[in-house]
């Protein structure tokens, strides 16, 4: 049964008709006619986040699926904004205030115009990143399935829209950090705790203690957390934390 979270590509090849009933009933469609940007645009696409990308309600754009096919439309699902694409917010003040030098580039424009697979390439710029460098990827779309991928490493991301086929997104390490030097007992591991109910997914939690926190470690492992701790200098402890799914 189709629902919002089919995977576009496969659908598309079992059923062509879809390509021109998708490009006949939203413009956001149309690319979708051209064989090699449908081979990298739609492959790893969800029906909910192609309506995302296109701007429409999954449930309308799974309705117009399922009537085209013959199929029973579902019932509709409660949003839980999966692959929703964010508010279009200013850019973020620590993106802003970055030197060339700490900003890798990579467009993929090209390579999805000639049908190449721009993946392997992502996945390799993001491999590079460290020293708080950020990637900022180039796109013809808004490739919103990265956002979960790179989200489960760490990365935020902060989206332009140039135009309708011109897209840039800015990868950057998602880290809060919590000072709790100098709190006395049981303050360090309240405030850590409250912090971590706050953390969004991909997310990672950088606390600064003045000592390594053993009554926290079982407290983070029974929670779920994968956590690293780092003593680069006497009397400072840092303590990275993140959700064992996100660092898997």
């Amino acid at each position: 049964m189709i629902s919002r979270h089919t995977t576009l590509g496969p659908l598309l090849d079992a059923h062509p008709v879809l390509v021109d009933v998708l490009a006949g009933y939203h413009a956001g469609f149309v690319r979708l006619r051209d064989p090699r940007t449908r081979k990298v645009m739609a492959a790893r696409v969800t029906v909910a986040q192609a309506a995302s990308m296109a701007g429409v309600a999954p449930d309308e754009l799974l309705g117009v699926i399922c009537r085209a096919l013959g199929e029973p439309v579902p019932e509709p699902e409660p949003d839980a904004g999966e692959g929703a694409a964010p508010g279009r917010e200013p850019r973020p003040a620590a993106l802003a205030a970055l030197p060339a030098s700490a900003i890798v580039h990579l467009d993929v424009r090209e390579d999805i115009a000639r049908g190449a697979e721009p993946f392997a390439k992502i996945m390799g710029a993001v491999k590079s990143l460290g020293g708080g460098r950020v990637l900022v990827l180039r796109a013809p779309f808004e490739p919103i399935p990265l956002y979960d991928v790179l989200g489960t490493r760490g990365l935020a991301h902060w989206t332009e829209r140039h135009a309708a086929d011109d897209w840039s997104v800015w990868f950057y390490p998602s880290t809060t950090v919590l000072d709790v030097r100098g709190l006395e007992p049981p303050q360090p591991m309240v405030a850590v705790l409250e912090a971590l109910d706050r953390l969004a997914p991909g997310e990672r939690l950088e606390v600064v203690h003045d000592r390594r926190p053993m009554f926290l470690y079982p407290q983070l492992d029974e929670r779920g957390f994968a956590h690293e701790t780092d003593e680069r200098e006497p009397g400072v402890v840092r303590i990275v934390i993140r959700r064992k799914a996100d660092a898997g």
